[in-house]
């Protein structure tokens, strides 16, 4: 007869397991009993980006999910994207939940637009509302045509706002905040962007009431009888937020191109290419992740990439596959932004930046005992302590032929047809060159260029 085996549990087991059956219960009621009667503070500061879109999307996302009664949305910011803005406006417009603002500071730009879209807005004592003139990635104003567009916008917005909280303002304000050249009489004049005070919001119905923080705002609205779930990044949002900010997003531009044109430059692959690619990756995959890219830029990219792989150490020269390389790489990183204004002019402060670093990084690192490891520029010869391989150290004087071209390493051809992987001075050198071994470290041989 079969005794059945029972598994021992402790009594310090038994204790966690019941604790833990009492605080999945409790959630679960505080849940249901909460569901109809809550209020959620979803905060907005700092740039407004594709991750900061997500955010906030998914917070009226779960308020409406949770049947909250409002949504109070904490705003301060000096602005952003004009594509994240609309996602914004557009999602507090169609939100099941009413929709709240507590201006805490400044909405300006793009803020201006997203505290419009708002059922009611509530403004700091020290609080202003507009400045929202379109800006092109060099700080400059953008062109007429898209100015245009964006008077529309904020008059539409406004126009909206009337309809939506039946008070009377005139929509000519909210163009006022985007083009200098509109003049309202008594409030604004032509050549100057508007931006309201607090009071001056209140004034002309462009605002409702005035707080100095959450708590005094939420009591003001009425909605102090509801329980406040704050909604939090998580580290992935936070995480891409941070690399999709205007700013972020060229420097991981400027940091993929410098590394990997110092990696060009320098025999094997070390910690540039690393680098390099790394930031690459940040930059590609914060846009997928904020949805501003799809899976077929990096493809894009990284075609590419390799296409100039093989133009560098395949084909002679450059030509057709370097030509398409560098369209690919250019065209991904273009596409990857919402306007190709944005993404031409982060790509042209990535190149240029580069290029100055790069510069700078090899003159200033010339003489340095690092870079001499990564690139020979002297002969290295035995006095300075180096000692040569004996099978390669036959190879000093011999002259031969490049082939491919040294880019400073590649290989070249001896007169007996033997070939060997060399190392110029850190200089290119074409391909059909005739060459002579200078010096022999180890296994690594040196090269000039004959004559």
């Amino acid at each position: 007869m079969k005794i059945k085996k029972f598994i021992k549990i402790s009594p310090f087991s038994v204790v966690v397991l019941v604790i833990a059956l009492l605080v999945t219960i409790s959630s679960y009621q505080k849940v249901g009993n909460d569901e109809t009667d809550l209020l959620y503070v979803i905060p907005l500061k700092g740039a407004i980006s594709g991750g900061t879109a997500d955010f906030i999307n998914r917070g009226l996302l779960e308020a409406e999910k949770r049947q909250a009664e409002g949504v109070l949305l904490e705003l301060k910011t000096f602005g952003g994207f004009a594509d994240s803005m609309t996602e914004i406006g557009d999602a507090i417009s169609s939100s099941k939940a009413p929709v709240y603002v507590f201006i805490e500071g400044r909405a300006i730009s793009a803020g201006a637009y997203i505290a419009l879209s708002a059922n009611k807005i509530v403004m700091s004592p020290d609080a202003v509302l507009g400045a929202s003139q379109p800006l092109v990635a060099d700080g400059t104003p953008a062109p007429e045509k898209t100015k245009a567009a964006f008077r529309k916008m904020f008059k539409a917005v406004a126009e909206a706002r009337a309809q939506k909280t039946g008070v009377d303002l005139n929509p000519l304000l909210a163009e006022a905040m985007v083009d200098p050249e509109v003049e309202v009489e008594g409030v604004v004049a032509k050549g100057e962007l508007l931006a309201l005070t607090a009071k001056e919001a209140i004034e002309h119905n462009y605002a409702d009431l005035i707080a100095d923080n959450r708590n005094q705002a939420i009591a003001k609205l009425g909605l102090a009888n509801l329980t406040t779930v704050v909604v939090q990044q998580t580290p992935v949002e936070s995480l891409v937020r941070f690399l999709t900010d205007p700013v972020i997003s060229p420097l991981l531009l400027t940091v993929g191109f410098t590394a990997l044109i110092i990696e060009v430059f320098t025999a094997g692959f070390g910690l540039a290419g690393v680098i390099g690619i790394i930031s690459l990756l940040l930059f590609f995959g914060a846009r997928i992740l904020s949805g501003l890219a799809g899976m077929e830029v990096i493809f894009l990219f990284f075609l590419g990439l390799v296409l100039m792989v093989i133009e560098a150490f395949v084909i002679p020269g450059f030509g057709f596959a370097g030509i398409l390389g560098l369209l690919a790489m250019g065209g991904s990183i273009i596409l990857s932004y919402a306007t190709s204004g944005q993404g031409l002019a982060s790509l042209g402060i990535a190149l240029v930046w580069s290029i100055f670093l790069v510069s700078l990084a090899f003159q200033y690192l010339k003489n340095s005992q690092l870079l001499k490891r990564i690139i020979l520029k002297t002969s290295a010869e035995g006095q300075h302590g180096y000692s040569a391989v004996p099978i390669y150290q036959r190879y000093l004087g011999s002259i031969g032929v490049v082939v491919p071209p040294l880019r400073p390493a590649g290989v070249i051809e001896l007169a007996d047809g033997e070939r060997l992987d060399v190392v110029s001075e850190g200089t290119f050198i074409p391909i059909g060159q005739q060459v002579k071994v200078i010096a022999v470290e180890g296994r690594r041989i040196l090269v000039r260029v004959e004559g």
